[in-house]
């Protein structure tokens, strides 16, 4: 057996993991097929874990992005029993993960890896199509031999294990190995998402040979990375078996088996390439980035995929203040995109950084006409009111904020700081408690919430949701 060893600060973490997971909802009692209650509780569970464990990119664009993608999808599915939720976690390995309950990781290395916004949704698919079909649930009810303790731990060092040494460690270990072993999809399992996402992406009239692109990526990690293979060939196998599958059923409903071009910006997918070098520049140092950038445009700007490396280029040289530099490569991609009013928003980003607040102000005012609901444009607006003072015009639009995005850890982080400077203690600290819940830390969450609770003297109504949260985090800590 390959012995893996980490630091000790990991190794803590992990035991407590083990011991969370194995204490936890489940008990160690025989096992058996979870109810639909006890997959959300476990769920919430294994979301807690999540959040302490990885930086979530947290960030409106592409968390609207990434859930918009997965709300498509849904459209199709039908009726589900649970509420869906959509994640990009801020790690370079290719991996993406349906965790019980509806929650659909993906992590950054994976959308790095597509090419298009096709092989991106077919993933999206996949994975929604073994939520859908409740696959682990299934993979329990046929492990009559593992408790459910063990198998919990064996699914939280699957999804947390990312490919990586320390995961690798605990799946390895006497505990966990037999139950991840009777976790990993099954070739029918696998068999039963394909054949739904293949469905689902005829339904949404989007082309069902861009499957064969990610399929392939699989198959080349599996022949190169055969030592060491990434967390999803360890839940996902067989990429060959998979890839033969759908060409064959490419071929019986006599569909081509290449993805038919598009010619021309009018068929570019800008907000899916947009969204890519978002990540990118958000997980990956200007160092590395800059090379690469300038590279693919030396390859032919003509195509709008390499042109976007511009984009890349401003938020690089934005993240470096180097202003004029970024500025200049976004009036490019502006130049050629006249109609992306996010684009708008950007400019107004660097021009505050860049000390020009009232040029900012009216350029994100503008793309918020054009675009009044966006939620990446209508944050932004309200942190540059909030940064030059205007706390009383950005409190109204976090607060339409927080009716679309709840979870928005650094939504709760602002709102919070408008309450307090407001004079509304109370508020201010609970929103800040959530933030800190959200962000994976609850110490700091508990010690937010408490103060909220000491400084709510009036109607009660902040104490009465402090409270509640407070025994939230109890009861997932438990």
């Amino acid at each position: 057996m390959k012995i893996f060893t980490s630091t000790p600060r990991r190794l803590l973490t992990w035991t407590t993991i083990a011991l969370f997971l194995f204490t936890g909802l489940l008990g160690a009692g025989p096992a058996r097929a979870l109810t639909v209650q006890e997959e959300r509780e476990l769920g919430e569970r294994l979301l807690t874990l999540i959040r302490a464990q990885f930086k979530l990119i947290d960030e409106p664009d592409v968390s609207s992005y990434i859930r918009g993608m997965g709300r498509d999808v849904l459209s199709v599915a039908g009726p589900q029993p649970f509420d869906y939720d959509f994640f990009v976690i801020d790690n370079r390995e290719f991996n993406a993960f349906a965790a019980p309950s509806g929650l659909i990781f993906f992590h950054s290395g994976l959308i790095e890896a597509t090419e298009s916004e096709g092989e991106l949704l077919s993933v999206m698919a996949h994975e929604v199509g073994h939520a859908y079909s409740r696959h682990y649930a299934d993979r329990l009810a046929k492990t009559q031999r593992v408790n459910l303790g063990t198998t919990a731990l064996a699914l939280a060092a699957m999804i947390l294990g990312g490919g990586g040494a320390v995961g690798e460690a605990v799946v390895a270990g006497s505990m966990a190995g037999g139950a991840t072993l009777g976790l990993q999809f099954s070739r029918q399992d696998e068999e039963e998402a394909d054949r739904l996402a293949f469905r689902w992406m005829q339904e949404l009239e989007r082309d069902p040979a861009e499957m064969l692109g990610m399929l392939r990526k699989m198959r080349n990690i599996s022949r190169f990375r055969r030592a060491q293979l990434p967390a999803y060939l360890l839940t996902h196998p067989e990429p060959e078996r998979r890839l033969a599958y759908i060409e064959d059923r490419l071929h019986m409903d006599r569909l081509p088996t290449r993805v038919q071009p598009r010619q021309g910006d009018e068929d570019f997918d800008f907000e899916f390439h947009r969204i890519r070098q978002r990540i990118i520049a958000l997980t990956r140092s200007p160092q590395d980035l800059l090379p690469a950038l300038r590279h693919r445009l030396r390859d032919g700007e003509e195509a709008p995929e390499n042109f976007m490396a511009r984009f890349g280029l401003s938020q690089v040289y934005l993240a470096e203040r180097q202003y004029d530099k970024a500025l200049d490569e976004l009036h490019q991609v502006i130049a050629r995109f006249p109609d992306q009013a996010i684009l708008q928003a950007d400019l107004a980003i660097i021009l505050f950084e860049a000390g020009k607040q009232q040029e900012a102000l009216n350029q994100m005012a503008a793309a918020l006409e054009r675009d009044p609901d966006n939620p990446y444009i209508l944050f932004n607006q309200a942190q540059i009111l909030q940064q030059v003072g205007q706390l009383r015009s950005a409190r109204p639009i976090y607060e339409r904020l927080l009716e679309l995005t709840p979870d928005h850890a650094r939504l709760h982080f602002r709102y919070g700081q408008v309450r307090s400077s407001l004079g509304e203690t109370a508020a201010g600290h609970y929103h800040l408690g959530l933030y800190h819940w959200y962000a994976g830390d609850p110490r700091m969450a508990r010690h937010h919430l408490n103060e909220a609770i000491k400084a709510d003297r009036e109607d009660g109504a902040i104490q009465h949701q402090a409270r509640e949260q407070l025994a939230t985090i109890a009861r997932l800590e438990k």
